[in-house]
């Protein structure tokens, strides 16, 4: 099990799990699912007559940020009223552990010492209940909850350890005394559905560099788990994100094995949002932490001429959409996809109809046609991609005309671009056909003298 202490993440050393009987049977675990989308880990079980167990197991990420939640969901298919017996488990795999029992419904296992980054923790994990039986009746589902209290201390000297392993799990058994069990399980599922409303959809082609779609979700899945937020919020986002973007940045997205791995991962992620100016971002909330996250994904920056897509056609194969990105009170999706070898394709932006009363407009890479208004019922704007030299963002998006006007006469002003400089000249059909006859020619030519070389009759010598 994991825990943070002063935003540092632990290895407890613990493993909290639950065991399931009918009658003298055990229930046999048959699959395991990862769920990005509700922040969960969801375990499923059958048992004797076709009894099933879903059990979903997730952290409490607002006010409890130490409480591990096991939800227990037993569906009873058949005809008869059975009971399932449930007992949770707490086991370790460090030496010296000890277990003490509170009070008749939650127990207490404490390791003496955990180690991590040169540093001593006295560590405790409690569980609340131990054991519980279930009666389902027939053809009905029945709910069950369990919970699970960490916490973990410096140790400073190893002579205080006894006390502090008392005040460890004082700290586990009084978190769990403050639960309240009918507000957990909703509050998860309403803070990930609002994550949720926000997130990256990559669905790459050839593009060996783009970041894969589960490593996506499961980077994002996380560092939403592990960061540790503050109660504020950035007063102002510009210049967020500035910098290549992070899809491009396989060390980020590499696959998490392990705490040690997690852990080095977040700060990887810190440094490289410090880097892209969005360092305001790294002491605020979880919902501002995951908009820089999402921004980087694609280099989406904030300007004072509004948000720019800075990622290079050049850099992208497949297609990338950043769904519920925040600008203002306003959250829209962006789209881009790029076909390979030619790097050409559209981007599109759209708004929620939400926001309807919210006037948005946009325009393509330099700004040099009409400025469009973005709909409020939802349907986007789409702009074809076409290379410029030099490159430029591909798409900007701004409150007032006025920002995008002015962006167009800076962009005539430093980059001398055009509607013209940006259009292809197609090669001719006339040209094509030309080109091929010349080639066609010179093979004729080149046959006919292979066939005159060696193919002809000799020419006869007559001898003086």
């Amino acid at each position: 099990m994991y825990i943070r202490d002063d935003g540092t993440p632990l290895d407890l050393g613990h493993d909290v799990h639950l065991r399931y009987k009918l009658g003298e049977t055990p229930f046999s675990l048959v699959l395991s699912v990862l769920n990005y989308k509700h922040g969960q880990v969801e375990l499923y079980y059958v048992g004797e007559g076709c009894v099933t167990i879903r059990e979903v197991v997730f952290a409490v990420l607002l006010d409890h940020p130490s409480i591990v939640v096991h939800e227990v969901f037993i569906n009873n298919p058949t005809i008869s009223k059975h009971t399932v017996q449930i007992k949770s488990a707490i086991a370790s795999h460090l030496d010296g552990t000890q277990k003490i029992t509170v009070n008749e419904n939650a127990g207490v296992v404490y390791s003496d010492v955990v180690t991590s980054a040169q540093e001593s923790y006295v560590a405790a994990a409690a569980s609340y209940v131990t054991h519980k039986s279930a009666e389902v009746l027939p053809g009905r589902t029945k709910t069950v909850q369990m919970f699970v209290s960490l916490a973990a201390r410096r140790l400073e000297d190893v002579g205080e350890r006894s006390e502090m392993l008392k005040h460890v799990s004082k700290i586990v058994t009084d978190g769990l005394g403050r639960i309240e069990e009918d507000r957990v399980a909703r509050e998860h599922r309403d803070h990930w559905r609002e994550i949720r409303k926000s997130g990256v959809r990559v669905v790459p082609l050839q593009d060996h560099l783009l970041a894969r779609p589960a490593a996506v979700n499961a980077t994002l899945y996380y560092l939403l788990s592990m960061y540790n937020p503050s109660s504020t919020s950035p007063e102002s986002p510009l210049e967020c994100f500035r910098g290549s973007p992070s899809s491009h940045s396989p060390v980020l997205w590499t696959p998490v094995k392990s705490l040690g791995a997690a852990a080095l991962r977040l700060k990887a992620w810190k440094t490289e949002l410090s880097t892209g100016s969005c360092e305001k971002f790294l002491s605020s909330d979880r919902l501002a932490f995951y908009q820089s996250v999402i921004r980087s994904f694609s280099a989406i920056r904030e300007t004072g001429h509004g948000l720019e897509l800075a990622i290079n056609p050049h850099s992208i194969e497949g297609s990338v959409t950043i769904r519920g990105l925040e600008y203002g009170e306003v959250m829209v999706d962006v789209s881009l996809s790029v076909n390979t070898p030619d790097h050409r394709g559209t981007v599109s932006v759209s708004k929620s109809p939400a926001f309807k009363d919210t006037v948005l407009y946009t325009c393509d890479q330099i700004c040099a046609g009409e400025l469009r208004s973005i709909p409020s019922n939802g349907s986007p704007v789409v702009y074809n991609i076409r290379p410029t030299n030099p490159s430029t963002p591909i798409l900007y998006v701004a409150k007032d005309q006025q920002q995008l006007i002015d962006l167009r006469h800076l962009i005539e002003e430093h980059h001398g671009l055009d509607l013209h400089t940006l259009e292809e000249h197609p090669i001719s059909a006339l040209f094509i056909i030309i080109i091929s006859l010349v080639i066609i020619l010179f093979h004729v030519l080149l046959l006919h003298m292979i066939y005159k070389e060696y193919c002809s009759h000799p020419v006869t010598r007559t001898a003086l």
